[in-house]
């Protein structure tokens, strides 16, 4: 095991103990950034004092698996000073290896969040531009290393979005899982005010031969991808197009189905849940870490339950992070959600 290897303060929750060669079920990279949201439902132009947390797809992923017990690391740049350090704080509070973090002179991105109870829209304002993450180089970490520790890689269409040395990462870190033969997964996550959808597409077919998983809306699969399908159809050409045996896809409450995940020729659709809505922010990273956490234990049918699940209590959490906890798995285990527990 390489230099700088190391477990870091990690809080193991539902016990899954270390019995692999691995020591991490889950590697990911990316940008997290410091959240300001106005309290309660103000809106920003109202807002004299603001409320701080974090928020990052890849890391709102890890901090979930880690929050299930898994062993998880997260790779990414900080800036050196408080700002970072809340970001590196809250990722070991849930039980994240933020030990593989380079720490550099630079600003740390901002997102300001209104919530927005209808019929109010929700708004999301960023603030990264030239951020300490968009400075990622494959010489920040020993990649191959790493690789060889994880039992699952996963990066999203964010990163590679953030510039043309983030690009460079993402597709290093692709091409490195698939020589390794580690299951890769990419949360397509179009951002239109990152990015075109040329560019989306085109990082997306150049990673895909190395992908065992896509992660993906029905929307952006439709007006990112160009696809004209629907439903369970969308996934089986999806699958076809990019060659990959696993794709989930998530879809809008009006849809005639829930969410449809596509394993290797079978499609299994996700159960809905009635949710009250408190925080839209970080509902689809909670879906791809309770399809992750089944994928783990090699249970397809758990996989997508618990996607669709941990989805539906993201969006009644306020925060990007999901505070999902072993009494909420236990719940969903016993079918019991929704109810009066006392």
């Amino acid at each position: 095991m390489g230099p700088g290897l190391r477990r870091g303060g990690s809080v193991i929750g539902v016990g899954h103990a270390m019995t692999d060669a691995a020591q991490y079920d889950f590697l990911t990279l990316g940008e997290t950034l410091v959240r300001l949201s106005p309290p309660g439902m103000l809106r920003l132009d109202q807002a004299r004092t603001f409320e701080v947390g974090v928020g990052g797809s890849e890391l709102n992923v890890a901090c979930l698996l880690a929050r299930l017990g898994r062993r998880v690391a997260w790779v990414s740049r900080l800036s050196l000073g408080p700002l970072g350090r809340i970001v590196n704080g809250e990722g070991r509070r849930h039980g994240v290896d933020m030990n593989h973090v380079k720490w550099v002179d630079g600003r740390q991105g901002l997102m300001f969040f209104e919530a927005g109870p209808a019929p109010r829209n929700a708004r999301v304002i960023y603030d990264r531009k030239n951020s300490a993450a968009a400075g990622m180089t494959i010489d920040d970490v020993d990649w191959p290393v790493l690789i060889a520790a994880s039992r699952r890689v996963h990066l999203s269409g964010i990163t590679p979005a953030l510039g043309e040395s983030c690009k460079a990462v993402v597709l290093e870190v692709a091409a490195m899982a698939g020589r390794a033969g580690t299951p890769l997964s990419y949360d397509l996550n179009y951002r239109a005010t990152l990015t075109t959808a040329r560019e989306a597409e085109a990082v997306l077919a150049a990673i895909a031969p190395h992908l065992e998983l896509i992660v993906l809306a029905e929307r952006d699969a439709q007006q990112v991808l160009g696809f004209t399908e629907a439903g369970e159809r969308l996934a089986e050409v999806v699958a076809a197009r990019y060659g990959v045996p696993l794709v989930a896809l998530t879809r809008s409450p009006d849809a005639d189905t829930g969410d449809i995940f596509l394993a290797r020729g079978t499609v299994r659709y996700a159960p809905r849940y009635p949710v009250e809505i408190v925080d839209r922010i970080g509902a689809g990273d909670s879906f791809l870490a309770g399809l992750i956490h089944g994928l783990l234990d090699g249970d397809s049918d758990r996989a997508i339950r618990l996607a669709a699940y941990a989805a539906a209590i993201g969006l009644a959490t306020p925060g990007d992070i999901n505070y999902f906890g072993s009494e909420d798995l236990a719940a969903f285990d016993a079918d019991m959600t929704g109810r009066l527990v006392r």
